[in-house]
């Protein structure tokens, strides 16, 4: 008959005087992981969902011609089309940025909206809207520093 080691494991840690402290190797190290992992999870997360609600926006540059009304007009007509998420007119009234849903509308219906309502527009650029915001963040940084 083998001798059982489990069998007699309480005796011989009496005898040899042996006593459990703290936790175990594997409690330490689930919770090292599970630490570690909640970490990533809030870094990570938040920045996937924004990726994610933006990946098909676009933004869309146009130079507008004519009377600041009535291009303010056309701008409100434009921000009520499917797919406008946004749209931004600077402070001089001339250059427009258009955010839209790519998925849904395209420069091409943007510049035929604009003909529709008889306002003369010309597309400057077309960009991403992450490359966008990328860039303006960079110009405000190189701004801010001087």
């Amino acid at each position: 008959m083998a001798y059982d080691l489990e069998k007699y494991r309480e005796k011989r840690e009496r005898v040899l005087g042996v006593k459990k402290r703290g936790m175990g190797f594997g409690r330490v190290a689930t919770l090292v992981s599970l630490a570690i992992l909640l970490g990533l999870g809030m870094v990570v997360i938040p920045r996937s969902i924004a990726f994610l609600k933006n990946r098909q926006l676009e933004d869309a540059i146009y130079k507008l011609s004519g009377e600041r009304a009535a291009s303010e007009r056309v701008l409100a007509e434009l921000t009520k089309q499917e797919g406008v998420r946004e749209v931004v007119m600077d402070g001089h009234g001339s250059r427009v940025v258009i955010t839209f849903n790519k998925g849904v509308l395209d420069t091409a219906r943007i510049s035929a909206f604009f003909l529709q309502q008889g306002a003369q527009a010309v597309l400057l650029n077309e960009v991403g809207h992450h490359q966008r915001l990328h860039t303006m963040k960079k110009e405000a940084e190189a701004t801010g520093g001087q």
